[in-house]
């Protein structure tokens, strides 16, 4: 398929202006990406005080509906930021990650993203989330 060169520029002016608009904005999608995401081995190192409630690859937590194994790290870091800044308010997790930076937050949310599944899930019982429950028992897992 050729490409048609408008008539105000040289062909080479127009190629070179493609080219230039292509990587701005590969890059643009690329650090945006990149910046999103956190590093799950930081955020395994800095989730200790997180599994005792919350669990871990081979622990429930002592609140196992509480698990977070599995669960949206894009999610996670936006409930999480916002026990942070007391939009919800929960006496621990308020104090919990009163001083967790953002970066922290990332990589603890990746870290719980990248186990899969809790490791265990009570048959009659249902895990708490926030908005990823797809009904009654059942909940919905990072793709």
């Amino acid at each position: 398929m050729l490409m048609k060169v408008p008539k105000q520029t040289h062909p080479e002016e127009y190629i070179v202006k493609q080219w230039l608009s292509l990587a701005l904005i590969s890059t643009a999608v690329l650090s945006a990406s990149v910046h999103a995401a956190g590093d799950p081995v930081a955020g395994k190192e800095k989730a200790t005080a997180c599994m005792t409630c919350h669990g871990n690859e081979s622990f429930g937590g002592i609140f196992y509906t509480l698990q977070l194994a599995g669960r949206d790290a894009d999610k996670l870091t936006v409930k999480t930021n916002k026990y942070k800044s007391g939009k919800i308010l929960h006496p621990m997790m308020n104090l919990a990650v009163a001083f967790f930076s953002e970066k922290e937050i990332e990589d603890i949310s990746a870290y719980y993203q990248s186990l899969g599944k809790p490791a265990f899930v009570p048959p009659f019982l249902q895990i708490k989330g926030d908005d990823d429950v797809d009904g009654p028992g059942q909940v919905a897992y990072a793709k």
